[in-house]
Protein backbone atom coordinates (compact mmCIF):
# COMPACT_ATOMS: atom_id res chain seq x y z
CA UNK A 1 0.00 0.00 0.00
CA UNK A 2 1.38 3.40 -0.92
CA UNK A 3 1.69 6.27 1.50
CA UNK A 4 -1.17 8.02 -0.33
CA UNK A 5 -3.42 4.99 0.22
CA UNK A 6 -2.39 4.73 3.88
CA UNK A 7 -3.11 8.43 4.40
CA UNK A 8 -6.55 8.07 2.84
CA UNK A 9 -7.26 4.96 4.91
CA UNK A 10 -6.53 6.89 8.11
CA UNK A 11 -8.64 9.89 7.05
CA UNK A 12 -11.45 7.55 5.94
CA UNK A 13 -11.41 5.72 9.29
CA UNK A 14 -11.57 9.05 11.15
CA UNK A 15 -14.46 10.28 9.00
CA UNK A 16 -16.35 6.99 9.37
CA UNK A 17 -15.95 7.06 13.17
CA UNK A 18 -17.12 10.67 13.29
CA UNK A 19 -20.06 9.97 11.02
CA UNK A 20 -21.17 6.98 13.08
CA UNK A 21 -20.70 8.70 16.46
CA UNK A 22 -21.93 12.23 15.76
CA UNK A 23 -22.97 12.73 12.14
CA UNK A 24 -25.88 10.31 12.23
CA UNK A 25 -27.29 12.19 15.25
CA UNK A 26 -27.41 15.49 13.39
CA UNK A 27 -30.67 15.68 11.40
CA UNK A 28 -29.41 18.52 9.20
CA UNK A 29 -26.33 16.55 8.12
CA UNK A 30 -28.47 13.48 7.40
CA UNK A 31 -30.91 15.63 5.42
CA UNK A 32 -28.18 17.27 3.33
CA UNK A 33 -26.42 13.94 2.80
CA UNK A 34 -29.69 12.26 1.80
CA UNK A 35 -30.65 15.09 -0.54
CA UNK A 36 -27.32 15.04 -2.39
CA UNK A 37 -27.18 11.24 -2.55
CA UNK A 38 -30.79 10.94 -3.77
CA UNK A 39 -30.29 13.57 -6.47
CA UNK A 40 -27.14 11.86 -7.74
CA UNK A 41 -28.81 8.45 -7.63
CA UNK A 42 -31.79 9.86 -9.54
CA UNK A 43 -29.45 11.31 -12.17
CA UNK A 44 -28.01 7.82 -12.68
CA UNK A 45 -31.47 6.21 -12.57
CA UNK A 46 -30.49 4.23 -9.49
CA UNK A 47 -32.54 3.37 -6.42
CA UNK A 48 -29.81 4.19 -3.90
CA UNK A 49 -26.37 5.75 -3.53
CA UNK A 50 -24.67 2.35 -3.49
CA UNK A 51 -26.59 1.33 -6.62
CA UNK A 52 -25.55 4.58 -8.31
CA UNK A 53 -21.91 3.90 -7.48
CA UNK A 54 -22.17 0.45 -9.07
CA UNK A 55 -23.31 1.87 -12.42
CA UNK A 56 -20.91 4.82 -12.45
CA UNK A 57 -18.48 4.93 -15.35
CA UNK A 58 -14.90 6.14 -14.91
CA UNK A 59 -15.62 9.50 -16.61
CA UNK A 60 -18.64 10.08 -14.34
CA UNK A 61 -16.59 9.08 -11.29
CA UNK A 62 -13.79 11.49 -12.24
CA UNK A 63 -16.22 14.32 -13.01
CA UNK A 64 -18.09 13.77 -9.75
CA UNK A 65 -14.92 13.78 -7.64
CA UNK A 66 -13.82 17.03 -9.26
CA UNK A 67 -17.25 18.57 -8.66
CA UNK A 68 -17.21 17.36 -5.05
CA UNK A 69 -13.85 19.02 -4.48
CA UNK A 70 -14.96 22.31 -6.02
CA UNK A 71 -18.34 22.45 -4.26
CA UNK A 72 -17.01 21.13 -0.97
CA UNK A 73 -14.30 23.79 -0.92
CA UNK A 74 -16.83 26.51 -1.81
CA UNK A 75 -19.25 25.41 0.93
CA UNK A 76 -16.43 25.33 3.46
CA UNK A 77 -15.17 28.80 2.49
CA UNK A 78 -18.70 30.18 2.75
CA UNK A 79 -19.28 28.68 6.19
CA UNK A 80 -21.72 25.96 5.16
CA UNK A 81 -20.10 23.22 7.22
CA UNK A 82 -22.90 20.65 6.95
CA UNK A 83 -22.93 20.83 3.16
CA UNK A 84 -19.13 20.56 3.02
CA UNK A 85 -19.23 17.59 5.40
CA UNK A 86 -21.94 15.79 3.40
CA UNK A 87 -19.93 16.24 0.21
CA UNK A 88 -16.83 14.92 1.97
CA UNK A 89 -18.75 11.81 3.05
CA UNK A 90 -19.91 11.18 -0.53
CA UNK A 91 -16.42 11.78 -1.93
CA UNK A 92 -14.82 9.41 0.58
CA UNK A 93 -17.42 6.79 -0.29
CA UNK A 94 -16.50 7.12 -3.96
CA UNK A 95 -12.78 6.88 -3.28
CA UNK A 96 -13.24 3.92 -0.94
CA UNK A 97 -14.72 2.02 -3.87
CA UNK A 98 -11.27 2.06 -5.50
CA UNK A 99 -9.57 0.63 -2.39
CA UNK A 100 -11.57 -2.57 -1.89
CA UNK A 101 -8.51 -4.81 -2.25
CA UNK A 102 -7.93 -3.87 1.38
CA UNK A 103 -10.47 -5.82 3.49
CA UNK A 104 -10.77 -2.99 6.05
CA UNK A 105 -11.53 -0.49 3.30
CA UNK A 106 -14.07 -2.85 1.75
CA UNK A 107 -15.80 -3.16 5.13
CA UNK A 108 -15.63 0.59 5.66
CA UNK A 109 -17.17 1.22 2.26
CA UNK A 110 -20.14 -0.97 3.19
CA UNK A 111 -20.58 0.90 6.47
CA UNK A 112 -20.39 4.39 4.95
CA UNK A 113 -22.72 3.38 2.13
CA UNK A 114 -25.26 2.05 4.64
CA UNK A 115 -25.36 5.46 6.32
CA UNK A 116 -25.65 7.25 2.97
CA UNK A 117 -28.35 4.88 1.70
CA UNK A 118 -30.37 5.37 4.91
CA UNK A 119 -30.07 9.14 4.58
CA UNK A 120 -31.15 8.87 0.93
CA UNK A 121 -34.17 6.74 1.91
CA UNK A 122 -35.19 9.24 4.63
CA UNK A 123 -35.00 12.11 2.15
CA UNK A 124 -37.08 10.23 -0.43
CA UNK A 125 -39.71 9.20 2.13
CA UNK A 126 -40.12 12.74 3.45
CA UNK A 127 -40.25 14.13 -0.06
CA UNK A 128 -42.82 11.52 -1.10
CA UNK A 129 -44.94 12.12 2.02
CA UNK A 130 -44.90 15.87 1.42
CA UNK A 131 -46.24 15.45 -2.13
CA UNK A 132 -49.23 13.35 -1.06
Amino acid sequence: MTTKEQDFKQRFATLLRDLQQDGTKDPEIIWVLGTLAAELANDLKATSWSAAKSVMTVPIYDQLLKKFQERGDAHYREGRQNEAYAIQVLAYSLIARTQTRDPQMAEGEVLIDEVIDRACAVYRKVKQDSTH
